[in-house]
């Protein structure tokens, strides 16, 4: 489907798309699993198209591929701006990561910049943020300049793209674009209710720890300087963020000799 909606240019696609718009949402309203017999059973009577259309239907139960697909057609009938505000994206292994750029391949920033908004605004909106991560293979893959907006920073560390610790230190020396691009920036982007350095590190475990295992495996990967480190503490420790934040900054100078 993907296929032959990359093939049509975007205004016919979006012409093409819109009359299965009902149906998409239909599909994504059921529950995984489900038959079309079993919810059927409570469609309301002024469903659009009516039961009759069901009868014969596919008794298959509804996956996360249909899912998919009935996201697909939602961001097939809109333009880059709409479609950056649907949510959630596709779950299915690799499919967002390569469904975005062939839909809108010139306009993968409009998604990075207002992810990263919403990301910002409502750090525990898990339902809309998740799978949003996958805008950080896209800068990987040199596909979008780095977003400029603070959010990308935050959702970094936030668990949406690896746990803390070890699983978050081996992503980032995985992606090192990424890494000297925006989580260089954690130093000067403050954080906000629910999406803070400081918060993140709560309560401290030296094996899941942003400051003890992150941080100090960067440097040893040669990715980051011990004097970069020192650099970037002393000044946020010399800014106006919040009391509680300049804490974790606090331990980062002290573990690094230079506090």
């Amino acid at each position: 489907m993907l296929g032959a909606l990359v093939a049509i240019d975007a205004p016919r696609r979006r012409a093409l798309s819109k009359p299965l718009v009902a149906r998409a949402r239909a599909i994504l309203s059921v529950q995984f699993g489900s038959t079309v017999s079993r919810w059927l059973r409570s469609l309301r009577k002024d469903y659009p198209g009516g039961y009759a259309q069901f009868i014969d239907a596919w008794e298959g139960s509804i996956t996360t591929g249909h899912w998919d697909a009935a996201t697909t057609v939602l961001l097939a009938a809109r333009t880059s701006a709409q479609a950056a505000k649907v949510w959630p994206i596709p779950t299915g292994s690799g499919f967002a990561e390569a469904l975005y750029p062939a839909l809108f391949p010139g306009d993968l920033s409009i998604f990075c910049e207002q992810w990263s908004a919403d990301y910002w605004s409502n750090p525990k909106h898990w339902d809309r943020n998740a799978g949003r991560g996958v805008m950080y293979e896209w800068v990987e893959a040199g596909l979008v300049e780095p977003p400029r907006h603070d959010g990308a920073v935050l959702m970094l560390f936030s668990g949406l793209t690896a746990e803390p610790g070890r699983p978050l230190l081996r992503w980032l020396l995985a992606r090192p674009q990424v890494t000297s691009h925006l989580f260089t920036r954690i130093f000067v982007t403050p954080g906000v209710s629910g999406a803070s350095l400081a918060q993140r590190d709560l309560p401290p475990h030296s094996d899941s720890s942003l400051r003890e295992v992150v941080v100090p495996g960067l440097v040893r990967a040669g990715l980051w300087t011990h004097e970069f480190v020192v650099h970037g503490a002393q000044s946020a420790l010399r800014s106006d963020l919040p009391a509680y934040q300049k804490r974790w900054f606090e331990g980062v100078a002290s573990d690094f000799g230079s506090a």
